[in-house]
This record gives structure tokens, C-alpha cells and sequence, in this order.
């Protein structure tokens, strides 16, 4: 009788090819795996069927993911390479067509910073509240749009929602600067010098070294002397 070589294809009857535990039988698997496999056949092709389409569809918007955030990053960075109303349409176009991409968040705020560069503070606003409304507090665009909204306020002189805005930046770090004299400001600006000088006060405490090694602290050291002054 010949022998067969470990390398020949076994040969399979037709009427077996559909029946997992007959194939794994050809692999010499325990007899219980086997019955435990014929008995759960239909189940098992189920499911092997479920996970190949969770991974085909998982793959195919993976493809589509990256395909919107080129063409959305690609369509930014053309649009801000224009002037003027032209400009404007063409961020307003991508803020539209991307808006679930961090893209399209970034053309809604460059549609703001164009507002308050044409001195149209109430649209600029609106167009901050709008994209804070919509993005998550731990997101760091947020902290951005927080502070283009202290500077709508102040620029249409709603000075304590601004002072409010600005009290927020002073609690984030990047932002202590911005916020304590954008606070003080305010408080200049409404004549509450005690106010403004507690806000530079505070600031300056945050503030490390020494005068001449810190620029900003002989600034804010300066200011404070000239608002003690007229007090």
C-alpha cells in the first residue's frame, strides 16, 4: 500500500465541504472540538459572517475618514489663500461641506476672525457662540473661540460679559496672560482702578523671577505704578 506524504492535499467529497467539522477531523482536532463545531455550525458561520462585514464596513469608512479630512484640509488651505468677500464664501462653503471635521471648525473660526477684522463684531460673535456651542469643553479650540468671544464683547463695549470671558482664560494655562489683562483692562476702562489694579496685582504674583530677568513683570510693575498714581 503506498504511503502519502504529509504535503498531499487531501482530498475532499463534495458533500463535506460545507461541513466544518469534517474538515476539522481531516486536521486531526479532539473528537469533542469536533462535535461542539457540528453541532454549532450554522451559529459559527454566522458570526465568522458578522465580523468579516463589521471589518469590511469598518475599513471602508476608515478609507472615507481620511478621504474627507484631505480633501477638507486641501479646500482650508485653498480658501485662505483668498481676499476680501471671495474669502469669506469659500470658508463658509468649507465650514458647510466639512462640518464634522476639525477643518470645517477652523473655517467657522476664520470666518469670525474675518468679522472682527472688517470691525462686524455682532456677526463675529454670533459666529464664536455658534462654534463654542458645538465643540466639547475639554477640546482646546474651545479655550480659542472663549477668547474671540471676550473680544467681541469688548469691542462692541459689553464690557462685563467680556470681564466674565476673560475671567474663565484666567484659569487656563496659556492663557493666564490674556486673561488677567484682558481683566484689568476692562476695569480701566470702567474706571474701577482698585479693581484693575487687584486683577495686575494677582497677575503679577503669577509671574516668575525677578524684574529684569521677566519683562512682562517690570510691564505689569510699571502699569500698576501708573494706576496707583491716579488713584
Amino acid at each position: 500500500m503506498a504511503e502519502h506524504s504529509a504535503f498531499e492535499k487531501l482530498h475532499v467529497e463534495e458533500r463535506d465541504k460545507a461541513d466544518l467539522g469534517g474538515v476539522l477531523e481531516q486536521l486531526n482536532l479532539p473528537p469533542t472540538f469536533v462535535q461542539f463545531v457540528r453541532k454549532h455550525q450554522k451559529t459559527i458561520y454566522l458570526v465568522i459572517g458578522i465580523i468579516t462585514v463589521v471589518v469590511i464596513v469598518w475599513a471602508l469608512y476608515g478609507s472615507y475618514v481620511e478621504k474627507k479630512r484631505i480633501e477638507s484640509s486641501s479646500a482650508l488651505a485653498l480658501a485662505q489663500k483668498l481676499e476680501g468677500k471671495e474669502r469669506l464664501a469659500s470658508l463658509e462653503n468649507v465650514a458647510e461641506e466639512y462640518s464634522g471635521t476639525g477643518s470645517g471648525i477652523w473655517a467657522r473660526i476664520e470666518i469670525a476672525r474675518y468679522y472682527m477684522e472688517n470691525d462686524n463684531f455682532e456677526e463675529a460673535l454670533q459666529s464664536y457662540l455658534t462654534i463654542r456651542e458645538n465643540v466639547d469643553n475639554d477640546n482646546p479650540i474651545n479655550n480659542l473661540v472663549t477668547f474671540g468671544v471676550a473680544q467681541a464683547h469688548e469691542s462692541m463695549e459689553k464690557y462685563d460679559s467680556a470681564a466674565l470671558e476673560y475671567e474663565k482664560l484666567k484659569n487656563i494655562i496659556g492663557y493666564e496672560s490674556i486673561g488677567y489683562t484682558g481683566a484689568a483692562r476692562i476695569f480701566e476702562v470702567q474706571g474701577k482702578l482698585d479693581r484693575a489694579v487687584n486683577e495686575y496685582e494677582q497677575y503679577m504674583g503669577t509671574l516668575p523671577g525677578s524684574m529684569t530677568e521677566n519683562l512682562e513683570k517690570r510691564y505689569i510693575s510699571e502699569k500698576l505704578s501708573a494706576l496707583k498714581a491716579q488713584q
